[in-house]
């Protein structure tokens, strides 16, 4: 028996909400969007029995399409840009409930890294660093919140990744402007704290660049130059901000930064998520060894940039 529901829709905005919510209803087996009408706000579901009807209009709640029946009133919480899903998004992934497990696999490796990180950082420190006068000073926060940084840009990254083969070139374009731009002032601000302008737009740039080139070129090289332009302004701003800041709480302002900028790498992932859907397990190309040890390389080439590389002008600690 086929079950035919005409309903009201809240939450379609464009073309790619439509993608969206057919994506997510031929996930079900026997279902399919037979029309939506946008200058009237109705859709048309079909479904092999009003079970699935349910399980396909949770589904599309769970994207933050509202399918109403007469009478229905729309819930609270889950309009755009509504923080309920991005919380309700990130409680499935930690606790990794069924059709999350991938995401789960991730924080699993991004727990492990920050601990490796952290212990490779204090035994550095007790074997070479304790010798340098005024070490933690100079170097203390920076160090504390580069391994969060690193981590929080890997796993959005590796997430990223898993659906280059069917990334649109909208989001092609998104990815390489986001991670060009948050790599590029997140490590551009640490490394101008400890070294200066110069070093810290260098490694701005170069970390922004990096990022937004291998994310934004699913898409071609509109995504690339997304991605280059999004480091290249992105790292010589943050730099910036840390030589001006440097008398003004710049160690705050830091914690603040990362934190803002790890929850844009969160909510980056939520995107993709309600873009593509669930991840695979096939679809991710790294184990955990290989996220820690990708994590710990970018943590110690920081390090060295920070103690040994050239500074310029008033940094941390004075040095």
């Amino acid at each position: 028996m086929t079950v035919n529901a005409d309903l009201e829709l809240h939450g379609m905005h464009c073309d790619s909400c439509g993608k969206i919510i057919e994506r997510t209803v031929s996930r079900h087996d026997g279902a399919a969007v037979r029309n939506i009408d946008t200058i009237n706000n109705r859709i048309v579901l079909s479904c092999i029995s009003e079970e699935q009807l349910g399980e396909v209009r949770e589904a599309l709640l769970e994207k933050g399409y509202q399918t109403l029946a007469p009478g229905e009133e729309p819930k609270e919480g889950f309009e755009a840009g509504s923080i309920h899903r991005g919380i309700a998004f990130a409680l499935s992934v930690i606790k990794g409930k069924e059709g999350f497990g991938t995401e789960h696999l991730l924080v699993e490796y991004s727990l492990d890294a920050i601990f490796v990180l952290l212990a490779a950082e204090l035994a550095l420190y007790f074997l070479i660093f304790s010798r340098i006068s005024g070490f933690l000073a100079a170097y203390l926060p920076v160090l504390i919140l580069t391994p969060f940084a690193v981590v929080a840009l890997l796993f959005a990254y590796c997430h990223a990744h898993g659906f280059r083969k069917t990334t649109s070139c909208m989001c092609g374009m998104m990815s390489g402007m986001t991670f060009g731009m948050a790599a590029g002032f997140l490590l551009g601000a640490y490394a101008g704290a400890t070294n200066g302008m110069f070093v810290g737009s260098l490694v701005g740039m170069a970390a922004g660049i990096g990022f937004g080139y291998f994310t934004g070129r699913s898409c071609g090289v509109m995504g690339v130059m997304e991605g280059i332009m999004g480091g290249l302004m992105a790292g010589t701003m943050g730099a910036m901000l840390s030589v001006m800041m440097i008398f003004d709480h710049l160690v705050p302002f830091l914690v603040i930064l990362t934190i803002i900028e790890a929850v844009i790498m969160a909510a980056f992932s939520y995107m993709l998520w309600k873009e593509y859907g669930n991840m695979t397990p096939a679809m991710l190309r790294i184990d955990g060894t290989g996220f820690v040890i990708l994590a710990l390389a970018m943590d110690l080439v920081l390090i060295v940039i920070y103690v040994f590389g050239p500074k310029a002008g008033t940094v941390l600690g004075g040095f």
